[in-house]
């Protein structure tokens, strides 16, 4: 029998904005329910997040973030009933000037947990 687990996954960047004047900081958090060993699935998720992290902060914001500053985290897993192919990705903006805050949301996404297939051309 495989147990499945629930992954909580944390990836984000801060920065300061010159154009606003402000630093800001965007997240996105990842849940995936997955069987397999823990460092494969983990390293799995994040080999699939902080690109699509990279593409979402890009096309929002006009600014690309390399690799190197870009956090990734992962909190305690739970247990999942199954395992499922979809990943879930809620993201999130902050924005600091001084001691004010402000937090924005920046969108819901669903994505595949497997790699889609080529077709041989024919």
């Amino acid at each position: 029998m495989r147990i499945s687990r629930i992954y909580p996954m944390t990836i984000s960047s801060i920065w300061y904005d010159e154009e606003s004047g402000c630093a800001r900081t965007e997240e996105l958090y990842l849940d995936a329910a997955r069987y397999g060993r823990i460092e494969t699935v983990r390293k799995h998720l994040a080999d699939i997040g902080v690109p699509f992290f990279q593409r979402v902060v890009y096309r929002r914001l006009k600014k690309w973030i390399p690799k190197h500053e870009v956090k990734v985290g992962f909190e305690l897993h739970e247990f999942a009933e199954k395992s499922r192919n979809r990943i879930t990705v809620v993201g999130r903006s902050m924005e600091y000037r001084g001691k004010q805050r402000r937090a924005y949301a920046t969108g819901e996404w669903v994505l595949s947990y497997a790699r889609r297939r080529k077709r041989k051309p024919s």
